[in-house]
């Protein structure tokens, strides 16, 4: 590198990453790119919109002082001896968060929260569509920030990982939104201590603060205590439009329309003995307790699965003997769960594709078949989309 003029560094060729290479060369010559992986997944992406790339995979090939500025991506390890070497040299490491908030954190809407954040930033979405402002979600949900960074709009309702306040630096918004906080990522996380702070910076320089009680912080509002997900989730957006003046009536009205997302919670049964419903977006024992809690009137039968991220499902060990007929359980950890729930005498199988054809195998009339992992999808898929487009492929095989 040493005939080349001082660039910026991009770290993890991700979804992000290729945000990032689009936005920052329109600016300076192409961004360096590191990533550990032979093969990052946008690579080909990459190659479309550039004949010669220049990604590296040994950080010792960085000649760190031609390097002006560094991007990290958010599932990029902040542990890396790269990201050492760069505070050794102290080059700046920002997000793609920190360049679009930048420019419109006076129209930001950040949404963060270990479950439902999918589900708040499309309700929110739709419903001030639906009222005539110009507004978009993006962000943790993907859609990369820095690709909407142009556009010309009322609002952005960006849902936030606990990654991404990580490696934000400069965290700035018109709300901020904090849905609720329960483990989850301690396989990444230092402790659940860490994860809770890193959670509370969703609320740094914003303007109207919306939060549960037990925070420790002061809010502008705080949300009541609301057992039902969907109707919490359904207060939490009245509570931003309401701040942004937008009258109740017609708040509710429009929230009454909304079809719900695929794969959370979603209905797929295929006739009227046997009901079905995909909640592949279940990725932690908070969302499969919300799920169970909100069908516990019925027999259900729980298949469950994946990697478990280093969260226990003994604490809900009553709640499933209470509330479920059979429990099947599939995936890379599936001995670790079993044995965690083992007085309830767990069918375990390998895979999710084999849990399902033996969960319905052994339901019966009226039964509710529950598809809800409260695992992570990346031992079997590449997202929880993909797991649930592939339960409702088995199910349209074993049912229909």
């Amino acid at each position: 590198m040493s005939d080349k003029t001082t660039r910026s560094l991009i770290l993890g060729l991700g979804q992000t990453g290729l945000s990032l290479f689009d936005y920052l060369r329109k600016f300076e010559q192409e961004p360096l790119i590191f990533d550990t992986r032979d093969d990052p997944p946008y690579k080909k992406e990459l190659l479309k919109k550039s004949k010669n790339p220049l990604i590296i995979s040994n950080h010792k090939e960085i000649a760190f002082d031609e390097i002006e500025s560094c991007y990290i991506s958010p599932g990029f390890e902040l542990g890396h001896e790269i990201v050492k070497k760069l505070n050794t040299n102290n080059i700046k490491i920002l997000s793609d968060f920190d360049l679009f908030l930048k420019v419109h954190a006076k129209k930001s809407i950040l949404v963060t929260g270990t479950n439902g954040k999918t589900s708040v930033v499309s309700l929110l979405q739709y419903v001030m569509k639906s009222l005539g402002l110009k507004v978009k979600s993006i962000g943790n949900n993907g859609f990369p920030v820095l690709d909407h960074i142009e556009e010309r709009l009322d609002y952005f309702v960006i849902e936030v990982s606990s990654f991404q306040i990580e490696r934000t630096k400069y965290l700035s918004s018109l709300i901020s939104v904090l849905l609720n906080i329960s483990p989850d990522h301690l396989d990444v996380h230092d402790s659940f201590e860490q994860y809770i702070e890193i959670k509370k910076r969703i609320f740094e320089n914003s303007n109207f603060k919306i939060g549960p009680e037990g925070t420790g912080l002061d809010l502008d509002f705080t949300m009541p205590e609301i057992t039902n997900h969907e109707i919490y989730n359904q207060e939490a957006v009245k509570s931003i439009l309401l701040h942004l003046g937008l009258k109740k009536r017609s708040i509710e009205e429009k929230i009454l329309s909304f079809n719900p997302l695929p794969h959370r919670l979603e209905d797929i049964s295929l006739n009227k003995h046997l009901t079905i419903i995909n909640d592949s977006k279940s990725s932690n024992p908070h969302s499969l307790n919300a799920a169970i809690n909100k069908y516990k009137d019925e027999k259900i039968i729980l298949i469950m699965g994946g990697l478990k991220k280093d969260l226990s499902f003994r604490p809900l060990l009553e709640l499933f003997k209470k509330n479920t007929k059979k429990v099947f359980v599939y995936g890379a950890d599936r001995e670790k769960i079993s044995n965690e729930i083992e007085e309830l005498n767990p069918i375990v199988l390998e895979s999710m594709a084999q849990a399902v054809k033996e969960a319905i195998n052994y339901s019966t009339k009226n039964d509710l078949v529950l598809f809800s992992p409260g695992c992570s999808s990346f031992d079997e898929f590449q997202n929880y989309e993909e797991r649930g487009s592939k339960f409702k492929e088995l199910i349209n095989k074993y049912v229909g």
